[in-house]
């Protein structure tokens, strides 16, 4: 299995936007049916830095970065793919953008996220509460 990381192009955006619902779905099992929709990724991803992650091909995730404050905003990888180490190489992607120390919020009951960020270098910072619910604010260490 080869893992490619590249820049988002046009034509990934069907593609980016099918993967984002199938993995909010999975990732935020809490909310109801129908919560997440295709426009979600277009409004989430608006003005960052989009990577996606590929495998012979076929886009299996991606990561967003809203570069001036070096924050990754999104990363998700469909899941059918998960534990394969696109997650991985999508944030050592992330880091050549980063001009300072990133961070990244996770929501707190997404406790699969949070342990694998935690298993990448990644500390939690502070706990706050925001639109989505409780999260996290992580930092890499």
């Amino acid at each position: 299995m080869h893992i490619s990381i590249r820049a988002f192009e046009e034509s990934d955006r069907e593609p980016l936007r099918r993967l984002y619902v199938a993995s909010r779905n999975e990732a935020f099992f809490w909310r109801p049916a129908g919560h997440h929709q295709p426009a979600d990724f277009d409004a989430h991803t608006e003005g960052e830095r989009i990577l996606v992650a590929t495998v012979d091909g076929e886009v299996l995730g991606f990561a967003s970065i809203w570069e001036p404050d070096s924050f990754v905003h999104n990363l998700f990888v469909h899941p059918s793919a998960k534990r394969r180490g696109l997650g991985q190489a999508l944030l050592a992607g992330c880091a050549r953008y980063f001009n300072k120390p990133p961070t990244l919020k996770c929501l707190t009951e997404n406790t699969n996220a949070v342990q694998f960020y935690q298993a990448q270098g990644w500390a939690i910072l502070s706990e706050d509460t925001g639109s989505e619910g409780p999260y996290f604010l992580m930092g890499k260490t």
